[in-house]
């Protein structure tokens, strides 16, 4: 029974091709030292489990994020919206602001450039202190 399960386990068919790779090897260039390439396939194999182990990782996250994306999308669309309108807004306020300020300055001259005047000192003690 174990010379069955030897049979069908790929780690022991591993070994066996190492074996005669090994010997091959060996046949084939001869005067040189019989190579061990076990370590290397060992190596390899761990190698290879562990970026299939990443790969599952990966495949999680992606399946997590595409989970996440249509709401988070929804979300954007709305925030950007927000957005939108808020800067028509200011952009309404920022209108009817200059068009006071441009009424009251044909209005009342003495009375504006008096205020500007002012409000250049204030901008200039902000500077100093």
């Amino acid at each position: 029974m174990s010379t069955d399960t030897a049979a069908n386990d790929p780690a022991a068919e591993g070994s066996q091709t190492t074996t005669r790779t090994n010997t091959a090897l060996s046949a084939a260039m001869p005067g040189l030292p019989a190579l061990d390439l076990s370590k290397t396939l060992d190596s390899q194999r761990e190698q290879v489990e562990i970026y299939r182990q990443l790969l599952e990782i990966l495949a999680h996250s992606e399946q997590a994020s595409a989970a996440i994306f249509p709401e988070l999308s929804k979300s954007l669309v709305a925030h950007i919206d927000t957005l939108s309108k808020l800067k028509e807004d200011l952009h309404g306020v920022f209108s009817r602001i200059r068009a006071l300020k441009t009424h009251y300055q044909s209005e009342y001259p003495d009375a504006f450039d008096y205020v500007q005047s002012l409000h250049v000192k204030e901008l200039d003690d902000e500077d100093d202190g």
